[in-house]
């Protein structure tokens, strides 16, 4: 059994959280402008590119949405995980009162959110339905990720339940979750559950291995260029995995202090309504975006993510504080095994799962 972990939070992690949230949400702004056709190109299409559109295609990795995404799926399993390990929990004891924590942190959000969405997109009421219940991500794109988040969650406790944390079989999980990704192309939770136990990883590798600091900058090159130099996809994918895992991982263990000040500190707080929301911010930016003369596309760019992240971190907020927190104060602590008298993770409430 590995050692175990420190109880504290660690305010660097919440900081990540908050920086990834904000990351995503400029690359959406980014694509918006340049197009998908650019977001597609890598480093084998530059000699038939423009100069121009080859130096719009190297600012992206700047702004790396698909990047961020990975670290909230890494951040996951290594957040979720520690919480197992520090409650010992047992998978059929605890499994209701986890159900119970995972619907409470991820669909009260989706559910509120979904409504001024549906009624500016002129929605059905079935589609609508079907958003509000993660069932359909077609009024809200970022949706995917949080359907990877719910089963994946839950195939991560189910894992917790057969490895009791136990190095090797984790290991093994690992191996077998990548041996078989290739036959559930499209599939995201199954594609990007790899993710999760990498992130489940992190506490039961040595500290110091975190905390150097060439395996930390290669990590995050790794983390940030890999889709330009191969592509986005495929491989790309485990590649991204290794760079969000080391990140992660140097977080957790006090690397990039920074991530604990006040303002990553306030994004993370909110990043969950944030990502949620940013396409609500997005439509509207749109009027007074118009209103702008013809300027060139970086100019644009950041035009579209000042106006909309500015108008999207107020009902950000505001829902965090009369929705989200609420919520999670009033979930009920399902505890049905005799045995078992303490709450089940606080991680999977307090955990801010955004993609």
């Amino acid at each position: 059994m590995p050692p175990a972990t420190p109880q504290a939070r660690n305010p660097g992690l919440d900081g990540l959280r908050g920086i990834a949230a904000l990351s995503v949400a400029l690359g959406h702004c980014l694509l918006q402008v340049t197009g998908l056709p650019l977001w597609t190109t890598s480093l084998r299409d530059f000699p038939s590119m423009p100069a121009g559109d080859i130096a719009m295609r190297a600012f992206s990795t700047l702004l790396p949405s698909d990047a961020a995404v990975m670290v909230f799926f890494v951040l996951s399993g290594h957040v979720l995980w520690l919480s197992f390990r520090r409650r010992q929990v047992r998978f059929l004891a605890g499994l209701p009162d986890y159900v119970a924590a995972r619907i409470y942190r991820l669909m009260p959000l989706v559910i509120v959110t979904g409504l001024p969405i549906g009624l500016l997109s002129n929605a059905s009421a079935p589609e609508l339905v079907r958003n509000m219940l993660l069932l359909s991500t077609s009024l809200n794109d970022v949706l995917w990720s949080l359907q990877v988040e719910m089963v994946a969650s839950l195939a991560l406790f189910a894992l917790w339940g057969l490895t009791r944390g136990t190095r090797w079989m984790l290991a093994l999980a690992l191996v077998l979750a990548f041996g078989i990704t290739p036959f559930f192309r499209g599939q995201g939770p199954v594609v990007f559950f790899p993710a999760f136990v990498l992130g489940a990883l992190v506490s039961s590798m040595p500290p110091r291995l975190w905390r150097n600091s060439w395996l930390l900058a290669g990590g995050t090159a790794m983390l940030l260029f890999t889709n330009l130099l191969l592509g986005h996809g495929g491989i790309t994918r485990c590649f991204e995995m290794l760079g969000a895992t080391v990140l992660v991982g140097a977080v957790a263990h006090g690397r990039l202090s920074w991530l604990g000040t006040r303002l990553p500190l306030f994004l993370g707080a909110i990043s969950y309504p944030f990502y949620l929301t940013h396409v609500l911010g997005l439509w509207a930016a749109e009027p007074y975006l118009a209103m702008l003369p013809p300027v060139p596309e970086l100019a644009m760019i950041a035009a579209r993510a000042a106006l909309s992240i500015a108008l999207t971190i107020p009902l950000a907020w505001t829902l965090h504080v009369f929705v989200e927190d609420p919520v999670l104060r009033a979930r009920p602590r399902l505890d049905w095994w005799p045995r078992t008298r303490q709450p089940l993770v606080a991680a999977a409430l307090e955990e801010r799962p955004v993609r």
